[in-house]
C-alpha cells in the first residue's frame, strides 16, 4: 500500500534507538524526510547515515534535550513546520515506592513526559492546520491503559498527555490534522536487552531464562519487532488515517486483560 506521504517531512524524537528509530525508518521508507531527534549526536548520526544510506531521503539531525525548555526551543527553531511529528520519550529512573517520589522527581517525570510532547506539539499544530495535512504520533506505554502504582511516576504524565491529545485531535481533525498515542507492550529493543540483562543479574537467572518467563507475559508469547510497531506508526501517518483521531491504541500481544 503506498502510505500517500512521499515528500512529506517528519520530526521524529527519540529516533537513535528503539521504537523511535524504527519509526524514523519506517517513514524513510515510504519517501519522507526526516528531522531526528534526540540526546545523543552520535547515534543520531549513526541512524541518519544508515537511513540515508537505504532510503536516499533527506536527513537532518539535532542532539537536544527535550526535557528542557532550551532543548524545545531549538527543536521548533530549526524545524518548525514539519508535515508528521512523532515523539517517543523515554521513562524516568525507576522508584517504584510512591512515597519517597520527591517533588524534583515529579517535575522531571513531567518535563520528559508532558511537557516535552505538548510544547513540540502546540508549536506544529497550526501549521499543520495551516496546511491541512498533519499527523501527531504520541508513542506513551501500555501503562496508560492498565495504570500500575509502581510505574505512576511515568504514567501520571502521560496520563494527562493523553487528555490533552485527545483535546488537540477534536480541534484539528475537521483540518485533516489527527492526534493520536500508541501504547507498546515488551518490544525487543536494546533497552530490552539491558533491562533482561539486569534483572538476570538481580535474580540469579540466565537471560534467556528472564527473557521467556517476560515473554509469556502477554497472549502472543514473544516480544514485538519494533518493525511492526513501525508499520502501525506509519500507517496513523499515512494519508489513509484522517479519520483515526484521539486515539490511545494498544499494541501489546494481547498482553492488556480488558475488552475496552
Amino acid at each position: 500500500m503506498d502510505l500517500g506521504i512521499g515528500g512529506r517531512r517528519a520530526l521524529v524524537c527519540g529516533a537513535s534507538g528503539g521504537l523511535g528509530r524504527a519509526c524514523a525508518e519506517r517513514l524513510a521508507a515510504e519517501g519522507v524526510d526526516l528531522f531526528l531527534v534526540a540526546r545523543g549526536r552520535a547515534g543520531l548520526d549513526r541512524t541518519a547515515a544508515q537511513i540515508r544510506d537505504e532510503s536516499g531521503v533527506r536527513v537532518d539531525v539535532l542532539a537536544a534535550d527535550l526535557s528542557s525548555t532550551q532543548g524545545r526551543q531549538a527543536v521548533l527553531a530549526q524545524c518548525p513546520d514539519p508535515d508528521i511529528l512523532v515523539h517517543s520519550g523515554g521513562w524516568p529512573e525507576s522508584h517504584p515506592d510512591f512515597r519517597r517520589w520527591t517533588i524534583a522527581q515529579w517535575q522531571a517525570a513531567l518535563d520528559a513526559m508532558m511537557l516535552a510532547p505538548v510544547e513540540l506539539i502546540t508549536g506544529v499544530v497550526e501549521g499543520m492546520v495551516a496546511r491541512r495535512f498533519g499527523r501527531i504520533v504520541a508513542v506513551t506505554s501500555r501503562f496508560v491503559k492498565e495504570p500500575r502504582l509502581e510505574h505512576m511516576l511515568s504514567i501520571s504524565p502521560r496520563l494527562a498527555l493523553a487528555g490533552f491529545m485527545n483535546g488537540i485531535a477534536r480541534e484539528s481533525v475537521a483540518h485533516n490534522v489527527t492526534a493520536n498515542a500508541l501504547l507498546p507492550g515488551i518490544f525487543a529493543t536494546d533497552t530490552q536487552h539491558d533491562y533482561a540483562r539486569s534483572l538476570a543479574t538481580e535474580q540469579g537467572k540466565s537471560v534467556e531464562q528472564v527473557w521467556k518467563e517476560r515473554a509469556s507475559t502477554n497472549a502472543a508469547k514473544r516480544f514485538g519487532e519494533p518493525r511492526e510497531f513501525a508499520a502501525a506508526c506509519a500507517f496513523l501517518c499515512s494519508a489513509h488515517a484522517g479519520f483515526i483521531t484521539g486515539q490511545n491504541i494498544l499494541i501489546d500481544g494481547g498482553g492488556y486483560p480488558g475488552v475496552f
